[in-house]
């Protein structure tokens, strides 16, 4: 209906009547998008206790390996053992797999060295 030839009540009701659908189509929409916006927040929900799990999981590690790191250097009476650093509040942006890995390599080459030291101590007694 073009509105020509229409007295002002029939006009009114095509006007109510787009009206009534474009508000249709919005509640719609809206619907549907509160129902995406629901499902995301879920899921940032679950990721976010996934990533508090894994931060329990790597605090609990870090602990663990620096108070192996200290006892290995306790006879190190020259050596000064400070407690466990806290985290450090800027990393460059990296897998959390990175960093794991980094703190095993770390793990590692201490080991390798306190090895070697104790092959060079019982090699000077012999």
């Amino acid at each position: 209906m073009s509105g020509e030839g229409l007295s002002a009540s029939q006009r009114y009701r095509e006007i109510t009547g787009r009206v009534d659908e474009a508000v249709q189509r919005t509640r719609t929409h809206d619907k549907e998008r509160a129902r995406r916006l629901e499902l995301e927040v879920e899921q940032n929900g679950e990721r976010l206790a996934r990533a508090a799990d894994r931060e329990r999981l790597v605090r609990m590690s870090v602990e663990t390996q620096w108070e192996s790191a200290v006892e290995a250097l306790w006879d190190e009476r020259w050596l000064t053992i400070k407690p466990l650093p806290k985290p450090a509040e800027s990393v460059p942006a990296a897998d959390q797999n990175h960093f794991d890995g980094e703190v095993e390599r770390t793990r590692q080459a201490l080991e390798e060295v306190l090895a070697k030291r104790t092959l060079l101590r019982r090699g000077k007694r012999d």
